[in-house]
């Protein structure tokens, strides 16, 4: 005997499962429901027929429910409870109209009194019909389905202890690992472009035991010294071979070393999709009307060249945008606190030449990949560098504007968010994973990577998808005629920080570095010096490599005397100001023997 909510599994004349959802007391026929189907449509058959097909063996009655939802009431959440008490109110009404609720016409006449009642959707109420009828036909079948929820391709949401994905194949012993949240995806990314930049040939599994050696170890930093002081774990969560590679395969924007070993269907179908159409005239302004420079601090302990034990600070990131393309066109890393001088060799970089700076940090690229060698025609920084700013320089050299703004292009950020935390540029962050591994060299290669990554891959959605360097071509081909160019030497030289240089008899002293030139040689400074006593130059000088300083020349404004280390040996060499102040004193002395004599002349940037 069939019975209401009886399973029927139909084998002709195609295969298929229904429910019954009323039979009529007559027992002339039943209403039964596709508990596959999509739509919320109930088909009439027969009863007479419906047997005929059981006695032919092309139904048959199915002994368990899979699709009945019984759960104890005390374990449920209030939120699934409200649910589904909501969709009950909604419905009950209407399911209990049968047949009427059963027939198309009158079902729609019913639904549209319920729309209007509790001010729903029809394909709302449709959703709950459908879910109610292939459940059982209880309250219960409205519950949400929150247990099913994501997707392939979609990334799960961790919970404080609970573990997502499958158990470890090693058991208990092995713990039960550990979630790979946002913070320990920065630390796949860093250490993989990390052991990239370091080793010509990639593998990933040395990436990952490097990244465990480096990051994954108990490692304090002592706040009064600043020294790194690192023990040897004993029992700690650490990620997976596994967990590693997937977030390696997974994150777009690893850096070129790493390839993808199985690509998905979609990432195979996107990179074979042909070249969007040439831009029209998406957006209004023209390259290099206007540049945005921006600085923000990375929440990164970084380590001395010197003394990789020893920590020298947060970094400072001072990166300069094309407010037409989004392009960045220049970058400058800078420690201690924001100052403008820093903040100018951003602007200075963006004349430089990208391919010979990429090169210097371990990183080949073609000049059409980062293609910016331009100023401005107005700079427009963000006030919170502004202190201490002097735009005579910038209007008087290169008839560049200056103009405080409180906030200007920053599509960056998120590129570069995925590798560190970003502060604001006066607060100093709280410890993390990363502190006490990178010097100035690595951080700034994998900030390198990073912009790379978004001039030419990032999709930007107000351009319709296009990338920053290709609205940037565009916009040179068809509009450039904001752009100024100028000899590197004379921006980088005309916008360097100035300071005062003594000169003695052991050199020109400047942040406990000794250096030499030829007209100091020639002119005999140093001997001058011990018979007279020192004197006070004014030099031009990068914080961040104090391999060599340039001697302003009163006489000739355009032309910087390069001056270089005394001795090339010297334990000050690739340093900067803020490594430098943290040797000890004994390395910082350099008797006037050590002077050597040198043919290298004052730098000429006239024009």
């Amino acid at each position: 005997m069939l019975l209401r909510n009886d399973l029927l599994h139909y084998t002709h004349p195609s295969p298929r499962t229904v429910r019954i959802l009323w039979i009529s007391p007559e027992q002339s026929h039943v209403y039964v429901f596709d508990v596959a189907a999509h739509s919320a449509d109930v088909e009439m058959i027969q009863l007479s027929a419906l047997h005929a097909d059981l006695r032919a063996g092309h139904v048959s009655v199915l002994p368990a429910d899979p699709y009945l939802m019984v759960v104890s009431q005390e374990l449920l959440p209030p939120k699934h409870l409200q649910l589904r008490a909501r969709a009950w109110e909604i419905i009950e009404a209407l399911v209990a109209q049968e047949p009427a609720i059963y027939e198309a016409r009158q079902r729609g006449q019913l639904i549209a009194q319920a729309t209007a009642q509790h001010q729903v959707s029809h394909p709302t109420i449709y959703r709950y019909l459908r879910r109610y009828w292939q459940r059982g036909q209880t309250p219960n079948a409205l519950l949400p389905d929150y247990g099913n929820s994501g997707g392939r391709g979609k990334v799960r949401q961790s919970s404080a202890g609970v573990k997502r994905g499958r158990p470890r194949k090693n058991g208990a012993d092995a713990g039960p690992g550990l979630n790979a949240d946002e913070d320990i995806r920065r630390t796949f990314r860093v250490a993989t472009a990390r052991y990239a930049a370091a080793n010509a040939k990639f593998s990933r599994l040395g990436a990952y035991q490097q990244m465990l050696a480096d990051f994954f170890i108990e490692r304090r930093i002592d706040a009064d010294s600043g020294r790194v002081q690192a023990t040897a774990m004993m029992q700690q969560e650490v990620p997976t071979f596994g967990q590693f590679n997937y977030w390696l395969d997974h994150d777009d924007d690893r850096p070129p070393e790493v390839a993808r070993r199985q690509p998905s269907d979609l990432a195979a179908g996107a990179q074979e999709q042909a070249m969007p159409p040439p831009l029209a005239a998406p957006l209004q302004g023209r390259p290099g009307a206007g540049f945005y420079l921006d600085a923000v601090r990375a929440e990164v302990q970084l380590v001395s060249r010197a003394d990789r034990q020893q920590v020298i600070g947060r970094p400072l990131v001072y990166v300069v945008t094309d407010a037409f393309s989004r392009m960045v066109c220049g970058i400058y890393i800078g420690m201690g606190e924001v100052q403008w001088p820093h903040a100018m060799l951003a602007l200075a970089h963006c004349g430089a030449d990208k391919q010979r700076y990429a090169q210097q940090h371990g990183r080949r690229i073609e000049a059409a990949q980062w293609p910016c060698r331009h100023l401005p025609e107005t700079l427009f920084a963000n006030a919170a560098l502004t202190l201490g700013w002097n735009g005579d320089t910038l209007l008087n050299n290169f008839n560049l504007r200056c103009v405080a703004a409180d906030h200007g292009v920053d599509d960056w950020r998120g590129v570069l968010e995925k590798r560190f935390r970003l502060l604001a540029p006066n607060l100093h962050g709280a410890p993390c994973r990363l502190d006490g591994v990178l010097d100035l060299d690595q951080f700034t290669r994998i900030v390198i990577d990073c912009i790379l990554y978004y001039n030419n891959r990032q999709q930007l959605a107000h351009a319709d998808g296009a990338t920053p360097r290709r609205l940037w071509d565009w916009g040179v081909e068809h509009r450039g005629g904001g752009l100024k160019i100028y000899p590197e030497h004379l921006i980088r030289c005309s916008l360097m920080p100035v300071a005062q240089a003594t000169v003695t008899a052991d050199g020109i002293t400047l942040h406990d570095s000794v250096y030499t030139c030829t007209r100091a040689v020639t002119e005999r400074w140093f001997e001058r010096a011990r018979q007279r006593g020192a004197w006070q130059v004014r030099v031009a000088y990068d914080p961040a490599n104090m391999d060599m300083v340039y001697l302003l020349d009163a006489a000739a404004p355009m032309q910087f005397h390069a001056c270089h280390l005394a001795d090339a040996g010297s334990a000050h060499q690739h340093l900067s100001t803020a490594e430098i102040a943290l040797l000890p004193r004994t390395q910082t002395a350099m008797p006037a023997a050590a002077l050597r004599s040198t043919t290298q002349g004052y730098v000429s940037l006239v024009g």
